[in-house]
Order: structure tokens, then C-alpha cells, then sequence
């Protein structure tokens, strides 16, 4: 049988050192403001010029801003968990299970909050101020802040970083070419405040695929995709956020809205997690089980390295060379075919993915109400029994386009 095959997946790597905008500290600012109002502070400061605060301002808002999100994270992602190990006050009512589960939930993620955040901290942020620091704005402001202050490296840092996630922001480009060409700018040194720490150890992977370090690749691809999971599921528990419907809808329309709303962030978090320095990576879960599949067979863990082989395929069974690379392992190796079980961590991401992208497309399917639609319904779905209490065209009459939105 033929060589194992390998196939590369090119990254664009950049300097990703720790800056303010990443989880360098989990010790909350000195000062009791939150970060919405450190971030008014310092666009008011820049308004009036006034540069050095405007640059002490905007840091300490996005020193709190990491600091709150990574608390809360956290908070809800343990109450997650727990959901299930909560003791049912619930004897004989079994419809009211799932409510009593959001009850218990909450009530975990208060207390958390309670113990982890002072408790003169305001949380009641502004829609607009949770959305410019989504979009990394902040990093908008400090680029120009640290101009004026002749801090040339951290302007051009904090321009990359705001490009990273605004890619079509073409005002930002230009000013990240002109801080490049400044002779105080190290271009190498330019790095993404904001790179989550899969990112940082997946490049790393990549950098000891070229040098041939498969001890090394193996531990920076099993981290990575250990802190890449922990991400989604952070992302993930932050989709439980507000959502303005725009109307006052009854409990159980609401109940679904929001559900909807949620269902879809949850289902665009991969999108969102594979941007990698501003390069979006395509099958970024199987490309982990590529190289670690290959990296195990260089270490001659043939076991690990089948198994790494099964989970590529059963998220992507129609690769032609990872294929070649099973029938390698069977006919060259000897590998028994319960050794390409894929592993437990895929299985579940997969099943999940399948089973919310199965109810997000009934949502959009079914709940569109039109003339033609609600014909097409009264004529199939009409009883002919005299005797029926239901009236299915009376029904159809009731529907009204704004009783459900299915829509982010």
C-alpha cells in the first residue's frame, strides 16, 4: 500500500503576546466603575484631546470588560453543568421540570455573581456599548489615543486588532499601512491584543509541524483544541442575553422567540471562533484530528493516530487522502477497525450540531405565514367530520406574521 498522506492547512501567523484586551488578569480595575462608564470617559477624553486619559480610560474599560465577561462566563457555563444535580422540589408535575431547571439555573448563576463581583457593581449596560466591544470599537479610539501619545507600536497594535474582527473597516487598514511605515513600528512585532489562547497554540502546532517536533505538535494541538471547545462553550453560554421583540408577545411566544434568537447565536459561534488573526479557517475541528492524527503516527501511537483518523472522517468522511490514510493503517499497520471509533468530544459536538440545525430549519420552515401558505394548509388540513369542534379554517385565520419573529 501506498505512504500516509498528509495535507497542509496554511494559517497566516502574527505576534500574539499578551495585551489589554486578553485574559491577563482576573483581578477586576482598582476603581469601581464598570466598563461602560470607563468607556464614555474615554471617548469624552478624546473629544477634548486629552489623550492620556483617553489611553488610561479605554484600557482600564477593556481590562473590565474582559474581566466581567470571562466572570460571568464562567458562572453560567458551571450552573450550566450543574443544572442537572439540583434536587426536584417537583413531585407531580412533570410538564413544569424544564422551568424548574431555568429556576435553579438562575438562581446558581446570581449567587455566583454575588461572590465573584463587588457588589456595588452596576451591570445594566447599554445595548450600544455591549455591541462596540463585540466589534472591538474601543481599540478604535485607543489606536488614535496612542498616535497622539507617540506610542506608535501600541497604535499599530491596537489598529490590527480592530481590523482582525472589522475586516472591511478600510479607514483602519490605511492607518495600520501608515503606522507600518513609521520607523518606531516593528511590523513583526505587530500582534492581535485579542487572540483567544486556542489560536496561539494552534500556530504554535504549526510552527513544530514544519520543524518536525511531533511531541510538541501533539500537546499544542490537544490544548488547542481543548481551550477551542472551552470557547464555544463560553461563546455559547453568552447567547443567553437579552432580546428586544419589538412587541409585547404572550409567555409562550416570547418563550420561543427568544429560544430562536439564542439558537442562532449559539449556531454562528464556530463561524465567529474560527477567525484566525483576520483569516477565517475552514473545517477548523477536523483540521485538529488532521495534524494529531499524523503527529501520533510519527511518535508511533498508531492506536491514537486511528482513532484521530476515524474522527477526521466522521466529520468529513468524503476526504479522499485521510481515506488513503485508513486503508494505510488496515493494510500497513494492522489496525483494527474499533480503533477508528471517532473520539467522545466529536461525537457530542456533532450530534449537538445536527440536532439544533434539525429544529432551527422546522422554525424557518414552518413558521411562515403567507396567503398562498395558509390556502395550502385550509385545504389539506381541514377535517370533513360534521362532528369535529375544530374549525382549522378559524385557526389559520388567527395566524399572524408578527406571532413569531425566527429571526437574530
Amino acid at each position: 500500500m501506498g505512504k500516509l498522506q498528509i495535507f497542509v492547512f496554511l494559517v497566516i501567523k502574527t505576534a500574539t503576546t499578551k495585551g489589554y484586551g486578553q485574559k491577563q488578569s482576573q483581578t477586576p480595575p482598582e476603581k469601581s466603575k464598570n466598563f461602560e462608564e470607563l468607556y464614555l470617559e474615554g471617548k469624552e477624553a478624546y473629544l477634548d484631546n486629552n489623550y492620556k486619559d483617553c489611553v488610561t480610560k479605554l484600557e482600564a474599560a477593556i481590562q473590565d470588560y474582559q474581566f466581567y465577561t470571562d466572570t460571568v462566563s464562567k458562572c453560567k457555563l458551571k450552573c450550566s453543568k450543574k443544572s442537572h444535580n439540583f434536587s426536584s422540589v417537583l413531585k407531580n408535575s412533570p410538564d413544569i421540570v424544564p422551568f424548574e431547571k431555568l429556576v435553579h439555573e438562575t438562581l446558581c448563576v446570581m449567587k455566583c455573581k454575588q461572590k465573584s463581583l463587588s457588589k456595588e457593581r452596576v451591570e445594566n449596560i447599554g445595548e450600544k456599548t455591549r455591541t462596540d466591544f463585540e466589534e472591538k470599537k474601543p481599540y478604535d479610539f485607543l489606536q488614535l489615543c496612542y498616535y497622539q501619545r507617540g506610542a506608535h507600536q501600541d497604535a499599530a497594535n491596537a489598529a490590527f486588532t480592530n481590523l482582525v474582527y472589522n475586516s472591511d473597516h478600510e479607514t483602519m487598514r490605511a492607518n495600520l499601512k501608515f503606522y507600518m511605515a513609521l520607523p518606531e513600528v516593528d511590523e513583526n512585532g505587530v500582534k492581535n491584543l485579542e487572540s483567544p489562547d486556542y489560536v496561539e497554540h494552534y500556530l504554535l502546532g504549526t510552527d513544530q509541524y514544519r520543524s518536525e517536533d511531533w511531541a510538541g505538535l501533539i500537546a499544542s494541538m490537544e490544548e488547542s483544541l481543548k481551550k477551542y471547545l472551552l470557547a464555544e462553550e463560553f461563546c455559547r453560554v453568552n447567547c443567553d442575553k437579552p432580546f428586544d421583540m419589538g412587541w409585547y408577545p404572550d409567555f409562550k411566544s416570547s418563550v420561543a422567540n427568544h429560544f430562536t434568537f439564542c439558537l442562532k447565536c449559539k449556531m454562528n459561534c464556530a463561524q465567529n471562533l474560527n477567525n484566525f488573526n483576520g483569516e477565517f479557517m475552514d473545517d477548523l475541528i477536523p483540521s485538529f484530528y488532521h495534524y494529531l492524527q499524523f503527529a501520533y503516527f510519527k511518535v508511533g501511537k498508531i492506536e491514537m493516530a486511528s482513532q484521530c483518523t476515524g474522527t477526521y472522517l466522521y466529520l468529513n468522511p468524503d476526504h479522499q487522502d485521510m481515506q488513503g490514510n485508513a486503508l494505510y493503517y488496515k493494510d500497513v499497520e494492522g489496525v483494527k477497525e474499533k480503533w477508528f471509533l471517532p473520539r467522545e468530544e466529536a461525537v457530542t459536538y456533532v450530534e449537538r450540531d445536527e440536532d439544533e440545525q434539525a429544529l432551527l430549519d422546522y422554525i424557518e420552515s414552518n413558521f411562515v405565514f403567507t396567503e398562498e401558505k395558509e390556502e395550502e394548509e385550509n385545504n389539506t388540513d381541514i377535517d370533513t367530520d360534521t362532528d369535529t369542534d375544530i374549525d382549522s379554517s378559524e385557526d389559520a385565520a388567527d395566524l399572524h406574521p408578527d406571532e413569531f419573529i425566527a429571526k437574530v
